[in-house]
């Protein structure tokens, strides 16, 4: 059916939205029209991925596809500059980078490389590398990496990875085992290419699309997009368009100014009297605003603030933004010069300022935010404007098992009506996957702080939910606030060994190898996570990788500004769906995506438990939902006679006991009203 569909797409172009469940082939069904119509038609596929499993997924599908065309198509895997540059990979100072800026550095070696390679100046070092290992080079004016490129046969080097393709993993070891560059290398080959698998990042940001289709040799026209795991896409693409100004940020340009000089702004007041003016206004109205995490900020108040305290016009005030901008990239520039990270607070500052009073309703919602970090924001609802680079490329598939209701991802990105939709049931056999939910608790927030004892029980029930679960489970919390309260209340006495928790700031990298390592390790059992975490998302785990996930609670969007503005925008867009698609719709996505990592193929058989009563609320979604009842007896049946793990406990708790009578928590009423969802 999706292959039937994307090969009747290439010849007509457009949208086409599949929603099709977790081992369905979703990747191979597109890959191979869309491989055959781009050879024949001189197009280019883009593949857009958010994880380098799926990169490496993409890049095997199409070497499978070879026997259907003349000669095999070659697929490569881009990924970022700042991930891949030997020669400034020890540089403390680019760590936290941006591609923009860590691309400026890279520009200027590049250009002192080309110069030499013409003969203009002598190239110091020379291009000769030492026998015995890698030398420091960050100090020099060339590169010596991009030397090695220049000099490299490109032709030759397409015609092996069409006999024997490499993954992104495999360029980096060429690269390094002959001192070239793999990103500079990789942009050489994407001419060659049919097949292109890129993060979001290469194709939605306005400044690196350009760039990318040049490196590609293609006009949009000549594009045929894929968009895999689409579900997130609405979400990055309005964190791409949001703009935010931290109090921190404003503190770091004040005490840049006064490292270097002072200055007075044209009639007005000096540089750091001007930051102190904004820095004190941002504080004053989080302090009085953000009674929560965050809070509707009123229109033309925080301009009011700055004129009223400096005593300017509005007039003035652009004038005072474009010396401080003109400032800023000056030393930009400067610093750029000295080989130093191209960076100034002041411009950042000064360039948000500007562009503060263009970002309105109906696209933004201005907000005050506490937390993770006092800001003030222009949160962009709209996601349709930074999604309209999609309707220049000849065809658009968008790929998931999660994107029911599909209207509302169509409307939410602008597709057009005319778009063709695909929405098609799990096939594997329903008995290989069983859900049971725990009528006994929830996560609602009124009953996680009514109730001193209710975070101390939901972690027992969780506790004696694991004790009777065998092999490898997977526990995905709403947050990890609360997984992290759970864990406090005694969850981590009671764990067996070797436990596996998602930490948020653990690079992607590394994660991946911890994860690997869990999978293979015989003695391992657990792994807490997020759900819509890296962990609950974009992670295989087949087969005897994973027997059992439990969701404790439903994973709504947690009450804000920011979601109450998305919801009143989507009513506007789609009149009687704004709660729906706002917050029934990711919680459902998030609890299909968690349960949809256990059966990834007819052979995989799995149990789920969500341990909240509102569980019902989805069971549309959730075939064959039904009370937990004695969930000894149900994992016995469904597993059969295979060893499980016990919970270590302390030695004077009792034993785990079987969840056929479970003690309810106080202050349970049902399922109540279907717009509570917990602020945890």
């Amino acid at each position: 059916m999706i292959l039937r569909e994307v090969a009747a797409l290439t010849h007509r172009g457009g949208p086409l939205v599949v929603n099709a469940p977790n081992g369905s082939g979703k990747t191979i069904a597109a890959l191979a029209p869309l491989v055959e119509h781009a050879e024949a038609a001189g197009h280019r596929v883009l593949y857009l991925v958010r994880s380098r499993a799926q990169e490496t997924q993409v890049i095997r599908e199409t070497t499978a596809l070879g026997h259907r065309l003349e000669r095999p198509a070659i697929a490569l895997g881009l990924e970022g500059r700042a991930r891949r540059c030997f020669l400034l990979e020890n540089e403390p100072e680019l760590k936290g980078a941006t591609a923009e800026e860590h691309g400026k550095l890279c520009a200027d070696r590049k250009r002192a490389t080309d110069r030499a390679l013409k003969g203009e100046v002598a190239l110091t070092p020379p291009r000769e590398f030492p026998e015995d290992g890698e030398i420091d080079l960050t100090d020099l004016d060339g590169c010596p990496y991009y030397a090695r490129v220049a000099g490299t046969d490109i032709e030759a080097l397409a015609e092996r990875l069409r006999a024997k393709p490499l993954l992104s993993g495999e360029v980096d070891k060429l690269s390094r085992d002959d001192n070239l560059c793999p990103y500079e290398l990789t942009k050489r080959l994407l001419p060659k290419a049919t097949v292109v698998a890129a993060p979001y990042a290469f194709f939605f940001h306005p400044h690196v699309r350009p760039a990318l289709l040049s490196w590609m040799g293609c006009a949009p026209e000549q594009v045929d997009l894929v968009v895999d795991e689409a579900h997130g896409l609405p979400g990055y693409l309005r964190e791409l368009a949001t703009v935010s100004l931290p109090e921190e940020s404003v503190r770091r340009a004040r005490d840049e100014v006064e490292e270097r000089g002072d200055f007075q702004l044209p009639d007005g007041p000096s540089a750091t009297r001007f930051f102190d003016v904004v820095r004190a206004a941002v504080e004053e109205l989080v302090q009085a605003l953000a009674r929560d995490d965050d809070a509707p900020l009123p229109p033309g108040v925080f301009e009011e603030a700055l004129l009223g305290a400096v005593g300017g016009t509005s007039h003035r005030l652009d004038t005072w933004l474009g010396a401080l901008a003109t400032w800023g990239e000056n030393l930009k520039d400067e610093r750029r010069r000295e080989r130093r990270l191209p960076r100034s607070w002041v411009h950042t500052v000064a360039i948000t300022l500007l562009s503060w009073p263009k970002l309105e309703a109906p696209r933004y919602a201005k907000v005050v935010s506490r937390l993770p970090r006092p800001a003030l924001e222009a949160f962009a609802v709209d996601a349709a404007e930074a999604a309209r680079p999609i309707l220049a490329c000849h065809t658009s598939v968008h790929l998931s098992a999660t994107l029911a209701p599909v209207g509302e991802y169509r409307d939410g990105l602008g597709l057009g009506p005319e778009t063709r939709t695909l929405d098609l049931p799990p096939y594997f056999p329903a008995d290989n996957c069983r859900i049971v939910y725990d009528p006994s608790v929830s996560t609602r927030y009124e009953e996680l702080h009514e109730d001193p004892r209710a975070i101390a029980r939901l972690a027992d029930r969780l506790a004696r939910v694991l004790a009777l679960l065998p092999g490898k489970t997977a526990v995905f919390f709403p947050n990890s606030e609360l997984m992290r309260r759970i864990l406090e209340a005694g969850l981590q006495s009671q764990l067996p060994p070797s436990p596996f928790l998602e930490y948020a700031r653990l690079p992607t990298t590394d994660l991946w190898r911890s994860i690997e390592g869990w999978k293979s390790d015989p003695h391992s059992s657990v792994l807490l996570g997020v759900a819509g975490g890296r962990l609950a998302e974009g992670i295989d785990y087949p087969e005897t990788d994973l027997d059992a996930v439990v969701l404790v609670g439903i994973p709504y969007p947690p009450p804000s500004a920011r979601r109450r503005a998305q919801e009143e925008f989507l009513e506007r867009v789609a009149p009687g769906h704004g709660h729906e698609y706002a917050v029934d719709a990711p919680a459902e996505r998030m609890i299909r995506q968690a349960v949809g990592r256990l059966i990834r193929s007819e052979h995989d058989r799995g149990l789920v438990v969500l341990l909240d009563r509102r569980a019902t609320r989805f069971a549309a979604a959730l075939p064959g939902l039904a009370p937990v009842g004695d969930l000894a007896r149900l994992s016995r049946d469904f597993y059969g006679r295979r060893a499980r793990w016990v919970a270590a406990r302390p030695a004077t708790a009792p034993d785990p006991v079987p969840l056929a009578a479970p003690e309810p928590l106080a202050g349970g009423d049902g399922p109540g009203d279907p717009r509570d969802e917990p602020r945890l």
